[in-house]
């Protein structure tokens, strides 16, 4: 009546076992027995069991009893067990049990023995009961103890997965940052390497070029003195004797000579001068292009202007450069079109209102123009779409005039939206323009003293 236990026996009992209906028969060894009847009366004898007279008043029955037997009380039928009304009914034990004690009963019945074996019948439908209870409670202990194992076994691998989880996103965000160090450090190797360089062949050039000046006034300096002995040690030979005549075109020659020296002199300090403005120059545009954020270049621009002393072209290209410019710098390229891109977003958005815009036209342009279709490279078209991409794609490539030039074509709010990024381009495009103008000034003078 209780569930198996491994490793143990199992026991098994024949359909037969049990009380049977021999067990009346033998106590009633001395009556007599009645006569056998054929198999057709047992099928009567269910019938008038189940038969009630219409008074209420069972029918008597048919066979013939010895005259010495006193007629037998019909004792009262035990009900079969409903297997419904059992708990854990579907359970196979309790269905096979149930199945056994209904047997049991029903033998008990045909032998009209169920005053003699109530007791013992009743007790074991309260044991099959209590089997069935034992059985819901083992079932239901069974099925917590299982739940509560798949539950910490759940739980459990929870908590290690977002353990792993949070170990790999600890691992990269550490490699990455180890990458951000080793790139910045490498950036700035190179950026000291390029400056070095730089600064190493500017001084190389210089030296090059200073060289080069003294060797040429030296030769020149040594032909004027060999050819002055000449035409001194001529003049004395051919005119010995007239020697004191000959002192003035001596003299002039002199001063011929410190004239020739003083202008080699003008040279030298000319070329001097162009190759510092060179170098300033330079400087200022290593500033301007190797800076990744806005940096004033004041100092530089002072020493330039002061290199360039009395140089009206270059005073000039100084003086049209804004004050603002150098004072807070000029932005960078990526800077440049980053803030394009955001204004280009403003502009998608105002292109597509109309004149009296109102609070529903604004969110209809802003879905909008999330849902415009963006073209792509020099496309074609004076609409605002394809003006906006020209301008991006020679942002791109690093041709900010033709940028300029195309944003500056826009129309109504969308210009007025992009003004202030017009005014950043014309300041970085008037700065490059100036030192455009200065570099070139500096190598006309280099090719004029040449």
């Amino acid at each position: 009546m209780y569930p198996q236990v491994s490793g143990e026996q199992k026991q098994t009992f024949s359909g037969r076992s049990g009380v049977t209906a021999k067990v009346a028969g033998a106590e009633q060894d001395d009556a007599p027995k009645p006569s056998p009847t054929p198999a057709a009366p047992k099928d009567n004898l269910g019938k008038t069991d189940r038969a009630v007279s219409p008074a209420g008043k069972p029918k008597a029955k048919k066979e013939a009893k010895p005259a010495s037997a006193e007629p037998k009380k019909e004792a009262v039928k035990l009900t079969t067990i409903d297997p419904l009304t059992i708990d854990n009914a579907a359970d196979p034990v309790v269905q096979k049990m149930t199945q056994i004690l209904n047997d049991v009963i029903t033998v008990v019945n045909a032998d009209n023995a169920s005053g003699k074996y109530s007791s013992a019948l009743t007790k074991a439908k309260d044991a099959l009961t209590s089997l069935a209870g034992d059985v819901t409670s083992y079932s239901k202990a069974a099925s917590q103890a299982a739940e509560e194992k798949i539950r910490q076994s759940q739980l459990q691998f929870d908590n290690g997965a977002k353990e792993l989880i949070k170990r790999i996103e600890q691992e990269q965000a550490d490699q990455e940052l180890q990458w951000r160090e080793e790139y910045e450090k490498e950036r700035q190797r190179l950026a000291e390497t390029y400056q070095e360089k730089l600064k190493a062949e500017l001084e190389a050039t210089q030296k090059v070029s200073d060289q080069l000046l003294e060797n040429q006034l030296l030769e020149q300096s040594i032909k004027l003195q060999e050819k002055f002995a000449t035409q001194v040690k001529d003049r004395v030979e051919s005119e010995r004797s007239a020697r004191l005549s000959k002192l003035n075109d001596l003299s002039h020659s002199v001063e011929d000579l410190e004239k020739l020296t003083a202008k080699w002199s003008e040279v030298l300090d000319s070329n001097l001068k162009t190759q510092h403005l060179v170098v300033a120059v330079d400087a200022v545009k290593s500033l301007i292009e190797s800076s990744d954020r806005p940096r004033p270049f004041v100092h530089e621009l002072a020493a330039l202007k002061e290199i360039a002393a009395d140089n009206a072209v270059v005073n000039s290209a100084v003086a049209s450069i804004n004050p603002s410019a150098y004072q807070r710098g000029i932005p960078t390229p990526a800077q440049l079109i980053d803030r394009f891109r955001r204004v280009a977003a403003e502009v998608r958005k105002a292109s597509l209102l109309p004149e009296d815009a109102g609070a529903a036209s604004h969110a209809a342009s802003l879905f909008l123009s999330k849902m415009m279709f963006k073209k792509q490279g020099l496309a074609v078209g004076d609409d605002v779409e394809s003006i906006l991409t020209r301008a991006e794609t020679y942002l791109e490539e690093g041709n900010l005039d033709e940028a300029t030039r195309e944003v500056n074509g826009l129309q109504g709010w969308a210009k007025v939206l992009s003004r202030d990024w017009l005014n950043e381009c014309r300041t970085v495009l008037e700065v490059k323009q100036a030192l455009e103008v200065i570099g070139t000034e500096a190598r006309l003078q280099s090719l004029s003293v040449e």
